[in-house]
């Protein structure tokens, strides 16, 4: 019984451990964000698929997930309300596996790297421009990628890094964009990279919206 019992406190204590490094890893990302200029706006799950269906257009938002879960439901509220909006073709989603939504032009980020190889970010980009041009109705373009860091592993970083800060903080403003990446996947001095280059950030955990204030202006909080 005595060697049960030492075998549950150290699971415990392991528990505890891991659970301490793990807040202690998204203490840093909050701090990252802070700063950059970065308020938090939201934390309320309800409210952020709110702000996550209601994009109209020029954000530029990253989604730094872990939980596999949280991130497939934050693609398909992002295109929740653009499927309500018949006849929109324009969106489009850069995904691992197939994923099936209506009106949502699906590629798959290894058919594509099979073809456009390093040119993989430059091709993407003129993808989605031409997909926006074309776009004649009065919702915004919402183009999705579900996971750079694919991409990263890749050999492709700095790509990704250097074509994040072109797009800056806010794009056309008939474009909704939203990127992601596995935050267990980055080092700290990439998150603060991407970071810098998004008008908004989501982190689910713990669950929160940051928005981009700038350095030195006034905190503006939407309570949840």
């Amino acid at each position: 019984i005595s060697r049960y019992h030492a075998q549950i406190d150290l699971y415990y204590r392991y528990h505890d451990i891991v659970s301490m490094n793990q807040e202690m890893e998204m203490t840093d990302v909050s701090l990252i964000l802070k700063r950059n200029g970065f308020e938090k706006v939201a934390e309320n799950k309800d409210h952020i698929v709110k702000f996550v269906q209601s994009m109209t257009g020029s954000e530029h938002v990253i989604f730094l997930w872990e939980n596999e879960e949280t991130k497939n439901q934050m693609i398909s509220e992002f295109f929740n309300q653009q499927v309500k909006d018949a006849g929109s073709s324009s969106n489009g989603l850069f995904s691992i596996e197939p994923t099936r939504i209506p009106d949502v032009e699906n590629t798959l980020y290894e058919s594509f790297h099979n073809l456009h190889k390093t040119a993989f970010l430059n091709k993407a980009v003129e993808q989605v421009s031409e997909r926006v041009s074309t776009n004649i109705g009065s919702s915004s373009t919402k183009y999705a990628f579900e996971d750079d860091t694919w991409l990263m592993k890749r050999g492709l970083k700095k790509q990704v890094l250097d074509t994040e800060s072109a797009l800056g903080k806010e794009v056309d403003r008939k474009l909704s964009l939203l990127c992601m990446d596995h935050r267990t996947d980055l080092d700290e001095e990439t998150i603060e990279k991407l970071v810098k280059a998004h008008g908004y950030v989501i982190i689910d955990q713990p669950l929160g919206l940051y928005k981009w204030n700038g350095p030195n202006t006034p905190t503006t909080i939407t309570k949840p």
